[in-house]
């Protein structure tokens, strides 16, 4: 049962303008909801005669179909708000919104969540867009994060390169979200949101329309204002956490995308065997290893590695090389799809370690860095008054003949090994050692500063790396500030489209 609220004599014939519709799905988000419906509102493109603004309030339980109720009271021939007594599912309402958009005779639909916000300027901008690209359907504007964390989304580098991609020749520019992605009416029948996933339905929709154009567009210089909340309750965050997000998502997700693409172009195209690679490297984050440690049992562990290899199968190695991540994660992927350990080449060449795999070029030596953390202060120890540091980069586990030195104008001091108990695992499996990683140095106190390198045993190589000014590890320090961190791949700013 649902109430829908809308102005009967706003007839269809009436409409002089091109009509965006902006479909909101709202369950719960009284906190936010008035910000959000102001920014539709709020936009330098008249309100009045060129938005529709569609409220589907998903039987919250909190003030927020009250909310709608006053903005429709507000706005009548404006905002359409319908009302579910018991709760449908995020992709439920979006369908159904795209539904009354088509049978409104809205030209494009855009989507925003009940927690978001759009810039003041993303419609007009969004029509002088379509205006001037009439072979496009489908266009998306780059994402903000607001919130607790501020930044841009990852892949906001697209719309400085082009604002029309081809995926037959453009296929590293994958595209995951639906917040601020506008359709063209003409492709609604190629949208819909499966409503029996919970996670990366949105970005299966979108691909799906992605796929069938062959081509999307880049709306540049305005955004898509996402909140990151406090207590990470929105549907991205809480994702995580729940085993669908291992388990299903790679056959209603990744699967139902490999069938559109071979119903669409008789293959799986190169583009979609990349977004769907980039996309897989997240499950692989170091980050996610404990998550998925905490939620899965070792068999429902051993079973998700079957099916990750897989969906690996159907992806050429060519594209996972090409994927911007860590060195671990790509021989990860190489490594499950193989079947078998899968490792870098390193290539000693130019004064550097050069990490290949079948002619690509994956990572250099001289591009990571040491880290010193603090001075040791221990009477008793044999390293009372050295340096601790460490060496811990994800392309390289040192081995006992390896050591890290320091010089300084010509002179060069060895360190002594520290134990390091620092490990990698990706899914379960164990990937990197790093025993013989730290270190501890005796650095002379007339020392300011000194350039840090490896000396690699096995090719008998020194290779320079980073400078370190000691006095800013010790402000560091003091302030209390230091982390012993790896310099592993996090890619937090991902996390909102995929």
């Amino acid at each position: 049962h649902s109430e829908v609220l809308w102005k009967d004599d706003y007839a269809l014939g009436e409409m002089r303008y091109l009509m965006i519709a902006v479909i909101v799905p709202i369950y719960n988000t009284e906190k936010y909801l008035r910000e959000t419906i102001d920014s539709v509102i709020c936009q330098t493109l008249s309100f009045a005669e060129h938005i529709r603004l569609i409220l589907l309030d998903d039987a919250s339980t909190d003030g927020s179909f009250a909310i709608c109720e006053q903005y429709q009271k507000q706005y009548p021939k404006q905002i359409l708000v319908k009302h579910y007594d018991t709760n449908q599912g995020v992709s439920v309402l979006r369908n159904e919104g795209v539904r009354i958009a088509g049978e409104m005779g809205d030209e494009l639909i855009t989507f925003l969540d009940s927690d978001d916000k759009l810039a003041d300027d993303a419609m007009e901008k969004a029509k002088m867009y379509f205006e001037s690209h009439e072979d496009i359907s489908v266009a998306a504007i780059a994402v903000k994060y607001f919130g607790t964390r501020d930044g841009e989304q990852r892949l906001n580098w697209r719309f400085q390169e082009m604002d029309v991609v081809d995926i037959k020749k453009q296929y590293t520019f994958p595209h995951y979200y639906v917040g601020g992605v506008f359709l063209r009416k003409r492709v609604l029948n190629e949208l819909h949101f499966d409503e029996t996933m919970n996670f990366w339905e949105d970005a299966l929709a979108i691909n799906q329309v992605i796929v069938s154009e062959g081509k999307y567009g880049l709306i540049q210089d305005t955004f898509y204002f996402y909140r990151k909340r406090e207590d990470e309750s929105s549907l991205v965050d809480t994702a995580w956490h729940k085993k669908e997000r291992y388990t299903t998502l790679l056959s209603s997700g990744y699967g139902q995308l490999f069938a559109y693409s071979r119903k669409k172009h008789h293959r799986i195209i190169p583009y979609v065997q990349y977004m769907v690679a980039y996309h897989m490297r997240l499950m692989m984050m170091k980050s996610k290893q404990s998550i998925i440690e905490e939620i899965l049992s070792e068999e429902e562990l051993a079973a998700l590695r079957d099916d990750v290899q897989k969906v690996l199968k159907k992806i050429k190695v060519k594209y996972i090389l090409q994927i911007p991540t860590s060195l671990p994660i790509i021989e990860g992927m190489l490594s499950m799809r193989a079947g078998k350990q899968v490792r870098a080449k390193r290539v000693y060449k130019d004064n550097d370690c050069v990490l290949m795999y079948k002619g690509v070029e994956l990572a250099r030596m001289s591009e990571r860095s040491v880290k010193l953390f603090h001075i040791i202060e221990d009477e008793g120890s044999e390293f009372n008054g050295m340096w601790r540091g460490r060496f811990c980069t994800p392309i390289y586990a040192m081995k006992k003949e390896d050591y890290i030195f320091a010089e300084h104008n010509g002179v060069r001091i060895n360190s002594e090994e520290f134990i390091c108990r620092k490990q990698i695992f990706i899914l379960g499996k164990r990937l990197r050692c790093y025993y013989h990683a730290g270190f501890a140095i005796a650095i002379p106190k007339e020392w300011d500063r000194a350039v840090f390198g490896i000396h690699i045993a096995e090719a008998d190589a020194d290779i320079l790396m980073n400078e370190i000014v000691f006095n800013e590890v010790r402000l560091i320090y003091f302030k209390g500030e230091t982390e012993e961190h790896d310099e592993f791949e996090i890619d937090r700013d991902d996390e909102k489209d995929m």
